[in-house]
């Protein structure tokens, strides 16, 4: 799934920033707005519910542009550590 993401997300046009604000042929470039709502990962072992979790970071992701210090800073924010008393 995410495989199909990251292909239909490099198809889309860029926007060229050296470029004045007139546009010359080819496709118009547009600016998308997507909004993922990453929930706290609460340290379940099911693999569906860790799958689905990893498939959402891995789109916010590649949306956004992370670096691997920024992929692995936001990862840990968004999870909770299963504490036992």
């Amino acid at each position: 799934m995410m495989d199909n993401f990251s292909q239909i997300l490099q198809q889309l046009p860029t926007c060229n920033t050296s470029s004045s604000s007139s546009h010359s042929g080819g496709a118009t470039p547009f600016k998308v707005q997507v909004n993922f709502d990453i929930l706290i990962f609460e340290g379940h072992l099911d693999a569906n519910v860790i799958d689905r979790w990893l498939n959402l970071l891995e789109g916010y992701f590649s949306v956004y542009d992370f670096s691997n210090w920024e992929k692995i800073t936001f990862a840990l924010l968004k999870v909770v550590a299963d504490v036992k008393d």
